[in-house]
């Protein structure tokens, strides 16, 4: 059977999209009895959430009023005032809509990104790997010798992890989906090594939807968007 991995950077992009969270799920869920998760990519979703959830509230701040400055002639107006109120309510409504999103960060159960990841990742079908210590050997010497996929930190070896966790665990064919551009660029290199190592076929994608002709199923028109097609041009 073959296995579809989807990369951390999915997960997180969904903290910016527009579209119907729970439909993607659906289709992420369909997947479930393909799915493998190496754990690394797990904590990697847990701890960079907030960063997302993050960048959200500030965004939203930026659209604080303030004080409305005015010419003289109108300073004194009973419009002004009422003008000034209101901008003063709309900055308190910011506040308390900045202080949900601070609450999502403290508590992922009130997060509806991280509950539709952790309801994923804990389907009994899904299979989940586990690192260990001579996978994280193996990670570092891939990186000393500037093997692909390549972390862009000098002192981090994620994507080498991710890789080296599916290649120890996996004997059939993979759809990596990911839009970290290390796997694309270095396609040729991976799609030897895998072949090699495991015997199985890889393919690398940055759409969900590719894998979802596995399981017949057509994508909904909210992840068709989220990978930025359009309907029309539907697979």
């Amino acid at each position: 059977m073959t296995a579809v991995c989807v990369d951390t950077n999915l997960f997180l992009e969904l903290y910016e999209s527009n579209e119907d969270l729970e439909a993607i799920a659906t289709d992420l869920s369909a997947l479930a009895k393909h799915l493998v998760f190496p754990d690394i990519i797990i904590d990697e979703f847990l701890r960079n959430r907030w960063r997302a959830l993050d960048r959200i509230a500030d965004d939203v701040r930026k659209r604080e009023a303030g004080e409305i400055r005015l010419p003289s002639i109108i300073r004194d107006t009973q419009n002004a005032a009422s003008l000034q109120h209101s901008a003063e309510e709309y900055d308190r409504v910011i506040e308390v809509f900045c202080g949900d999103i601070e609450s999502m960060i403290r508590d992922p159960a009130t997060d509806p990104v991280a509950l539709a990841f952790t309801t994923l990742v804990g389907n009994p079908s899904v299979r989940v790997f586990r690192r260990t210590d001579e996978l994280i050997t193996r990670a570092h010497r891939r990186k000393l010798l500037g093997n692909p996929p390549k972390s862009t930190g000098m002192d981090t070896i994620g994507d080498e992890l991710v890789w080296e966790v599916l290649l120890s665990n996996l004997e059939e064919d993979l759809f990596f989906i990911t839009r970290d551009r290390t796997y694309h660029n270095h396609a040729a290199y991976l799609l030897r090594e895998y072949r090699e190592m495991t015997s199985g076929a890889l393919t690398i994608t940055d759409r969900i939807s590719d894998a979802l002709v596995l399981v017949g199923r057509r994508a909904s028109p909210a992840l068709i968007k989220f990978e930025g097609r359009d309907a029309a041009n539907q697979r």
